[in-house]
């Protein structure tokens, strides 16, 4: 089983990126800081001629993520939602789906996904939208949507004394043993 850590943080080692680490420790995953990386922001060019794509990182990132077999988002929850790091890179999608659509779904679709969101104001509430939103992704891909862990942090370190998101780790962590 490969897995691939796409961490959506601009803030190394904050909750998020913590919770992702114990989640992962003793498997071995290919740890992705979305912030290490330039991708631009999506150049729509669904109802024009097609112009040319941002030359960044995109690809590159995209090339290892697919690689692996287990994908696991994680991210700050900044107003209901994944961080912009997140968003930016998923919204380049689009430019995937329009160089080769099928061979992208088909990619997507022998994946399974977890989703880990930390918030500080009543996350496992206010995180729902993230949720959801991941949830309408993943229906969209055709990737399996596993499940997801929504913790409470603000300041680093927090996350380690949610005793709920620590428990939903270990729990994920046994069935990867299997």
């Amino acid at each position: 089983m490969g897995i691939a850590v796409i961490y959506g943080s601009s803030r190394k080692n904050g909750n998020s990126d913590q919770l992702a680490n114990l989640l992962v420790e003793e498997f071995e995953a290919d740890k992705i800081h979305l912030s290490d990386y330039k991708i631009e922001p999506i150049r729509d060019y669904r109802h024009s001629e097609k112009g040319p794509y941002p030359d960044d990182d995109y690809h590159q990132v995209l090339e290892r993520v697919l690689a692996q077999d287990v994908l696991v988002f994680t991210t700050p929850i900044y107003w209901y939602g994944a961080s912009g790091l997140t968003k930016t890179f998923i919204d380049r999608w689009s430019q995937s789906l329009r160089e080769n659509r099928e061979e992208f779904l088909a990619k997507f679709a022998t994946k399974t996904a977890w989703v880990i969101g930390i918030g500080a104001d009543e996350p496992q509430i206010k995180g729902l939208s993230l949720v959801q939103q991941f949830q309408h992704i993943f229906d969209f891909t055709g990737t399996k949507f596993a499940g997801y862990v929504l913790g409470k942090g603000n300041e680093p370190g927090d996350i380690l004394q949610d005793a709920g998101a620590l428990a939903a780790v270990e729990d994920i962590r046994s069935k990867w043993r299997l």
